[in-house]
């Protein structure tokens, strides 16, 4: 549906699965709902849909379940803003968005924040070369458009999302050349499978996709370095020693790589929570920043509530069961109220999953130390090309946090507002002054949080002006 100024019980960010979850759950109890996502089709990362239908992931469970949640939701009478991206909120609620150019803004008594999350990056030797990008990049490519990020394709990093993506390239029938984990995999990845054998056939499954792709493993390995000329056309890894460093002396060349799709995990999207004034924490375990929620999911500022990977990286099963607990939480500040029992049993399965993907963490920690590794003349902030001599000059000349080198440097006030660069900063600042990472603090928003037109914003603004006279 197209909109102009628009009014609602609960506004729900983000039409993934805590995003639709908690529009769904809000709409069964009497809401009026509005649910708006970046994307042309509900569904966010997860369940994310090809662009033609026939292909392998047309009929996915994934896509499946996508498709029937969004049903669900409809059937319900919640209003769905497709390609619809906010740029600006404020309390009471408004939110302002850009809808394929066209001004949104949206009144509502409660606002639902399931932003979801981005990939954690963290640069490396020849990081820039044409040829590299995150996991999650290739997937979607595949996903989409069932094409290959290369012919000769290399996957590295660590964590479990590895797993998923080398299962999708399985999946697609494409060939994946390498499969290089930081990890080795222990016992306690089986121990952590045994204590919730729910999860045996899911991991079951990405391991048999893995096979699929033909891959080699190597696993207690690290990337170190891409290499090429104009683009990536090989790859230099190395064994890492008991304390995670890379034993440089017994690294080697792989040659004819022209992909190299590296993840290391996710961190939540957090600029709307963060520009509504709403506490936030850092904990490493659930991607770094995160915005704070009780057992509601309410956050600090009345009326509004966060779900899925904004209040910490967990996975579907705690987005959907977040998502319905916040949807069910937001509905009742209007004035429609679920049934209580059912918000004590969704808490109860919560914790669980929650437990399960902190498991996973303590398993796959985030690596934030290989920044240690970087030479002066790399880039870490890609839009403004500062550079690591920068960082380290502003640091010495005072700047004690990410807000102070992004002053001294201009990392992080390029178009992407530090969504690549941001993890590495933190982490070179806590480094480079011996202080915890949550110290560092953050790249905090401004407006407009994503790219629009000064004549789509001034509308979009003006909206809420007309109402008002109205």
């Amino acid at each position: 549906m197209t909109a102009g100024a628009l009014e609602c019980d609960v506004l729900v960010v983000g039409a993934g699965p805590a995003g639709m979850a908690a529009a769904a759950a809000a709409s069964e109890v009497g809401a009026d709902v509005v649910c708006l996502d970046l994307f042309s089709n509900p569904g966010g990362q997860f369940h994310m849909r090809p662009v033609t239908s026939g292909g392998p992931f047309d009929s996915t469970s994934q896509v499946a379940e996508g498709r029937l949640a969004e049903r669900r939701c409809r059937e319900r009478g919640v209003r769905f803003l497709e390609q619809t991206e906010v740029f600006w909120a404020e309390p009471g609620f408004t939110t302002f968005a850009s809808q394929a150019n066209d001004p949104v803004a949206i009144r509502s008594t409660a606002l639902v924040v399931a932003t979801g999350a981005m990939e954690r990056a963290l640069p490396f030797k020849g990081w820039t070369l044409p040829g590299v990008m995150t996991a999650g990049a290739a997937q979607r490519l595949i996903k989409t458009s069932n094409a290959p990020p290369g012919r000769h394709v290399m996957l590295a990093g660590s964590g479990p999302f590895l797993l998923a993506v080398a299962n999708t390239f399985g999946t697609a029938g494409q060939k994946l050349e390498y499969y290089v984990e930081m990890q080795r995999f222990r016992l306690a990845a089986l121990s952590l499978l045994l204590a919730n054998p729910g999860r045996l056939k899911e991991a079951a499954k990405l391991l048999a996709g893995v096979r699929r792709s033909g891959a080699k493993i190597l696993t207690g390995h690290q990337v170190v370095e891409a290499m090429g000329s104009r683009q990536l056309e090989a790859v230099r890894v190395a064994p890492l020693d008991e304390t995670g460093k890379p034993i440089t002396e017994k690294s080697k060349i792989i040659e004819n790589v022209d992909a190299l799709c590296v993840g290391y995990g996710f961190r939540p999207i957090v600029d709307v929570t963060s520009v509504l004034d709403a506490s936030h924490h850092f904990d490493d375990t659930l991607g770094g920043w995160v915005c704070s929620v009780d057992e509601q999911q309410a956050t600090s500022v009345v009326g509004l509530f966060a779900a899925g990977e904004t209040t910490g990286i967990g996975g579907a099963v705690c987005a959907r069961l977040s998502g319905r607990i916040s949807g069910l939480n937001a509905a009742a500040i209007t004035g429609r109220y679920g049934r209580r029992h059912e918000l004590e049993l969704l808490g109860r399965r919560l914790k669980g999953a929650r437990s399960f993907a902190a498991g996973l963490a303590r398993i796959f920690p985030f690596p934030g130390h290989l920044v240690e590794q970087l030479g002066d003349d790399e880039i870490i902030c890609r839009c403004e090309d500062v550079k690591m001599r920068e960082i380290g000059a502003a640091i010495s000349d005072g700047a004690s946090d990410v807000f102070g080198v992004k002053m001294w440097t201009r990392a992080g006030m390029g178009a992407c507002q530090g969504r690549i660069c941001g993890t590495a900063l933190s982490e070179i600042v806590a480094r480079r002054m011996d202080r915890p990472v949550s110290d560092a603090g953050y790249n905090r928003p401004h407006m407009p949080l994503r790219p629009v037109s000064l004549s789509t914003a001034d509308l979009a603004l003006g909206l809420v002006s007309e109402t008002e006279e109205t």
